[in-house]
């Protein structure tokens, strides 16, 4: 008698199921390129807020030392004023003292 052979074929199961997970490997693919569209949309949105908020403090920052200076502005006006008033109420001061010496030597 001759030897046999036999000739396997393969079983419609096996690729069935290849063909099911290289879909499913497409289709998470593609839910990943969605996904990383999506982020980096909001990296870029919050890129955009960051640098106005840069914006505004640079701003801030240079209505502080505007208003600082205005400050030190006003510091010494006011001391001025001071100095200025007091000198004056010392000059009222001494004439007033003058005129009561002048009464008093009457």
């Amino acid at each position: 008698m001759a030897p046999s052979i036999s000739i396997g074929t393969a079983a419609p199961s096996s690729s069935v199921g290849v063909n099911k997970k290289s879909a499913a490997g497409v289709d998470e693919a593609e839910l990943l390129r969605r996904r990383n569209a999506e982020l980096e949309r909001e990296v870029a949105a919050l890129r955009l807020e960051l640098g106005a908020a840069r914006r505004r403090a640079e701003t801030a920052e240079e209505a502080e030392e505007r208003l600082c200076a205005q400050l030190a502005d006003a510091e010494v006006e006011a001391f001025e004023l001071a100095r200025a008033y007091q000198a004056q109420v010392q000059a009222l001061a001494a004439e007033l003292a003058a005129v009561r010496g002048a009464r008093a030597d009457r």
